[in-house]
């Protein structure tokens, strides 16, 4: 299958930590310190069993760019982000009350930028409200900044969603996957960060771009 070459759409250290059952083509991002840590001063215990706000995370508000060059089909903006989390409060709360497809995508990825590349789309999801910088109909460039990452959507901490896709179908959701890597960054190995090219992203890595 072939494997589509993107630019970061963020900058810094960031981690991947998917959820079980998370299809494996597609990445949830979240900004990270030295220590591979979301928080800036509380644990994953106190975000696990009680409430802090999006603005604990590094993720909140980071700036989003675009990974490629190309033509935004798709821009939703106005769906509310969650300011005060749980983890498993709202996870079970997602449990509880699913989305529809029939409600649209809106529901499941929040505030979304969808670009078309050549004949791939690039998805990014999870965005902050009021933060998205292009419409429908724009061109943009690789590495211009589109939007800051938010927590609105099925979303239960601030983070960046993003999957490529052979077409531009939001459903069946994940039926139309595509590989992807990015250009260029680092790896952390051990203590040591090495200068890769070409980085196909694993669940649990930690990097910086």
């Amino acid at each position: 299958m072939h494997i589509v070459d993107v630019a970061p759409p963020i900058k810094g250290e960031w981690a991947i930590f998917n959820p079980p059952g998370h299809p494996k083509l597609a990445f949830d991002f979240l900004a990270v310190d030295s220590e591979k840590s979301p928080y800036k001063k509380f644990s994953l215990k106190r975000h696990l069993f009680s409430f802090i706000t999006v603005e604990d995370t590094f993720t909140w508000s980071k700036p989003i760019y675009s990974p490629v060059s190309g033509d935004v089909i798709e821009s939703h903006d106005g769906m509310p982000d969650r300011k005060r989390i749980c983890f498993l409060y709202d996870l079970f709360r997602l449990l509880l009350n699913k989305p529809k497809e029939s409600e649209g995508f809106g529901p499941f990825g929040g505030n979304h930028i969808m670009i078309r590349h050549g004949d791939v789309y690039i998805l990014l999801c999870h965005l902050k409200e009021g933060s998205l910088r292009v419409k429908k109909g724009d061109k943009v460039s690789e590495g211009q900044e589109i939007a800051a990452a938010g927590n609105s959507g099925s979303s239960i901490q601030p983070h960046l969603h993003m999957q490529v896709m052979k077409d531009k179908n939001y459903f069946p959701l994940f039926g139309n996957l595509l590989p992807y890597r990015f250009k260029s960054g680092e790896v952390k190995v051990g203590n040591n960060w090495e200068q890769k090219k070409y980085i196909l992203l694993a669940s649990g890595g930690h990097y910086n771009f």
